[in-house]
């Protein structure tokens, strides 16, 4: 094997690694140290390929989010239904990168936040494109604005994903945050559009 070949082959090894122990774990508590034992390979030979810890992880988020965004490029138009479909469908076909989506999701360290909001900004353009989308085959009421109706949305995702990172504070098993999260989406998705109340007349 030429020693191309063996640098590439090796480098995958770790990531792969990498990927194994980020998807079962959170940033704070994956180990270098576990890594090394996943692949049997040497922490040295880890650092001469990547700098840290950080910059191993990076490259798993940016697996992650490009191997997300090819999945929904097969498709140009989305309906939040269609969208939610093809998330799980993603995670059927690929479940060691849903430990490392919804880490990032809903746990980004502190200290790599801006990093990952660079490699997250295809996946939230699409997320603001599904509801432009949605508003573009409804009818806002008389004293909403389109910008006003974006600005909602920036507050309602926030607060929603919020909600989600509060229970991860409280202990409940993450497994069971997830679940709740992607259960609870969609309805959140119509409750945000349609409202909670009936409008008397």
């Amino acid at each position: 094997m030429k020693r191309e070949e063996m640098t590439k082959v090796m480098r995958m090894k770790i990531i792969e690694s990498a990927l194994q122990e980020f998807n079962d774990k959170s940033y704070e508590k994956a180990s270098m140290n576990h890594i090394c034992q996943i692949g049997n390979i040497s922490k040295g030979i880890i650092y001469h390929y990547f700098k840290d810890k950080d910059e191993l992880y990076l490259e798993c988020v940016r697996i992650c989010f490009e191997k997300m965004m090819e999945h929904y490029a097969t498709r140009d138009e989305y309906n939040m239904e269609i969208y939610m479909q093809y998330r799980i469908s993603f995670f059927k076909e690929y479940p060691h990168l849903r430990g490392i989506f919804f880490n990032t999701l809903l746990r980004t360290p502190q200290h790599l936040k801006r990093e990952v909001a660079i490699i997250k900004k295809d996946f939230n353009e699409l997320n603001l494109k599904v509801f432009k989308n949605a508003l573009n085959h409804v009818q806002l009421r008389e004293n909403i604005t389109y910008q006003t109706a974006l600005e909602y949305y920036n507050i309602m995702q926030n607060s929603f994903n919020d909600y989600f990172c509060q229970k991860i504070e409280e202990g409940i098993d993450f497994d069971e945050i997830i679940h709740q999260h992607e259960e609870l989406l969609l309805k959140w998705f119509d409750m945000m559009f349609y409202g909670i109340v009936r409008k008397e007349v």
